[in-house]
């Protein structure tokens, strides 16, 4: 079986991460080339893994199998209706588009081409976090508490902290608790930004009774990056950061952990050798050649922009607000 041939359009920040590991998956893949609007830009990281840098979109796709979109999210419908037109495979960076109409169209000219569509949220390839579903599989889950906060970044000003953070919880509680949301109340206000919204509290019912709260920050000076769930039997903590997960409650469910502390506590910790990324790229290429459906395909994608919508509605749209005055 050849190699797949794979072309990477937009290498800012997250894009030449991309092109790194394809390139450290050329046992997989045919890494081709590059295409970056910044022609400077797109000569030096072309120049620096010794691949072709594209004068043009329309150039790369006609030398590829996939193209990997990391673009910024406004051009990520025209760029993957054109990659369809052409018969190629996408993986297109999260959030899927800008609209849930426009990721809806993607969906289904792809189904009509038998096409493949990953869409990068990247946490599901957290070794921590693929551990978590073996955890809860005999666990009724009460709630889930998840905090993904940060510092201010400067160059990501194109969008609010919902669509560019909170996503990522979105899509990780959907995977772990499927099924209806009954009721989203959120809200959110600006801290560094102008226009949009830069800490933002989302509290959501799921259709089996638990209870999810979110939050999600670009004005929080440390770095965190956590998720809590009570169940009836456990309460189960996970750092993203150093792939760790601790489990207080139960003697048995992590029996065969290496490290035991007192009250019943069980810690793990996931050591992969292989960057979540890298990881979500080799699934990307496996996918397109077993002709299997990808972790986070199109419709993932497009249902954890839905809810993104519903919550960034509810925050910028709020009636008049109330206030209650304190009695002194």
């Amino acid at each position: 079986m050849s190699k797949v041939k794979i072309g990477v359009i937009g290498v800012g920040s997250m894009g030449k991460n991309h092109v790194r590991s394809y390139a450290a998956l050329k046992h997989l893949c045919d890494l081709k080339g590059v295409f970056d609007l910044d022609g400077e830009r797109n000569i030096g990281i072309a120049e620096s893994y010794g691949v072709e840098a594209y004068n043009s979109v329309d150039d790369l796709m006609s030398e590829v199998d996939a193209v990997n979109i990391a673009t910024p999210t406004t051009t990520h419908f025209k760029l993957a209706m054109k990659a369809i037109d052409k018969g190629l495979h996408i993986l297109i960076e999260k959030p899927i588009t800008n609209s849930v109409e426009e990721a809806q169209a993607i969906l289904n000219a792809a189904k009509k081409k038998d096409l493949i569509v990953q869409v990068g949220h990247i946490e599901r390839f957290n070794p921590a976090i693929q551990a978590l579903p073996d955890i809860l599989k005999d666990e009724e889950i009460v709630a889930l508490h998840v905090e993904r906060m940060g510092p201010y970044d400067p160059r990501i000003d194109d969008t609010d902290v919902i669509q560019d953070l909170m996503i990522h919880d979105i899509d990780v509680v959907s995977s772990l608790v499927p099924g209806d949301i009954t009721n989203v109340s959120a809200t959110a206000r600006k801290v560094d930004s102008e226009k949009h919204m830069d800490y933002a509290v989302a509290n959501l019912s799921l259709g089996n009774g638990a209870i999810a709260t979110l939050t999600a920050s670009r004005a929080t000076k440390k770095k965190v990056r956590a998720l809590s769930i009570t169940t009836t039997n456990s309460y189960i903590e996970l750092d993203y950061l150093q792939r760790k997960i601790v489990v207080t409650g139960r003697q048995d469910i992590m029996a065969d952990s290496s490290e035991y502390k007192r009250n019943n506590e069980y810690e793990e910790t996931y050591s992969n050798d292989e960057e979540p990324l890298k990881s979500q790229l080799a699934h990307f290429i496996n996918c397109i050649n077993n002709g299997t459906r990808p972790l986070i395909n199109g419709s993932d994608g497009l249902e954890a922009l839905k809810l993104t919508k519903v919550i960034q509605h509810q925050v910028y749209n709020k009636d008049k607000q109330i206030n209650i005055a304190r009695s002194n």
